[in-house]
């Protein structure tokens, strides 16, 4: 009753009419796409029409096109803080078929706003039957930017799905503190590479003192990988890394993988492999010619 009658109330312009301007394919309407989108923008910010147009709006949630879909996003995204209750006020509609599509519509539109006010909201459905709820709503606790969603977000670590662990790290990897820091290690050894990269930016977002990184290296070459690319994103110093000729050959190529020329030449003073002299000698050329 309440969509009904905001509907109702609508101001003069034809909302369908500048929808399907604002979603347009064509590239010779993108300056009517643009204008349409800022109206819709203009509209959702005033008082006089705010409801009506963001109501409105959610009501296309459920559509199958991408350009909708992102065009929405756009849209709220600017329109901002007061698209939320409306949102919610559909949330639990999770669509027309079994693709969740306007649930996910909606878990992804309240990501963008962000904010500690939708960590409750997503976290409605991190023990959803769906794992592309689940996937959707830790992407959604990550971008609210709260600390607030971390107790929600440890639930998603050790979930059975690959997609929805690697959701769980990029929320813990935008919300971590120190507390967090084991946690992320952990997501070094993943068997899915998509998890143990959210779980390195979370590392290198915390930024943690290079021997906390060190004392966790050992004889895992996959995870020492993962730790010595840590290292160099915190641009340790060099002659902290000084240690690593007691690691494994594999374990020193990873680190030369990644090592920018003036520490190349620095690591072909330390290093007393022969293969590994040879390869060091042959990166270094190779970055001179470039």
């Amino acid at each position: 009753m309440i969509l009904f009658f905001c509907l109702l109330t609508a101001s003069s312009v034809d909302l369908e009419a500048l929808y399907e301007k604002a979603t347009t394919r064509l590239v010779s309407f993108q300056a009517v796409r643009d204008s349409a989108i800022e109206e819709f923008v203009r509209m959702g910010e005033a008082p006089s029409t705010s409801d009506t147009t963001i109501i409105y709006l959610v009501s296309k949630f459920d559509t199958k096109s991408s350009i909708e879909r992102h065009t929405l996003k756009d849209i709220l995204k600017r329109i901002g803080t007061s698209a939320v209750k409306w949102i919610v006020h559909k949330l639990d509609y999770r669509g027309s078929d079994d693709e969740a599509r306007a649930l996910k519509q909606s878990l992804w539109v309240l990501g963008e706003i962000g904010g500690a006010g939708i960590v409750e909201l997503a976290a409605r459905f991190i023990a959803d039957e769906s794992w592309a709820v689940r996937s959707a709503a830790f992407t959604t606790l990550g971008k609210s930017k709260s600390y607030e969603a971390v107790d929600f977000v440890v639930k998603g670590l050790s979930d059975a799905v690959a997609l929805v662990r690697k959701s769980a790290y990029y929320a813990l990897s935008e919300i971590a503190t120190e507390r967090e820091f084991p946690n992320l290690l952990d997501g070094l050894t993943d068997d899915f590479y998509g998890v143990r990269y959210a779980a390195l930016a979370g590392i290198v977002m915390l930024n943690p003192q290079p021997g906390l990184l060190l004392a966790e290296l050992g004889d895992d070459d996959s995870r020492n990988y993962f730790l010595l690319s840590a290292l160099a994103e915190i641009e340790m110093e060099y002659d902290s890394l000084s240690v690593i000729k007691a690691f494994s050959p594999a374990t020193r190529k990873a680190l030369y993988d990644i090592f920018p020329e003036s520490l190349l030449a620095r690591s072909l003073e330390h290093e007393t492999h022969p293969l590994l002299k040879i390869y060091l000698n042959k990166k270094i050329c190779a970055q001179k010619q470039d």
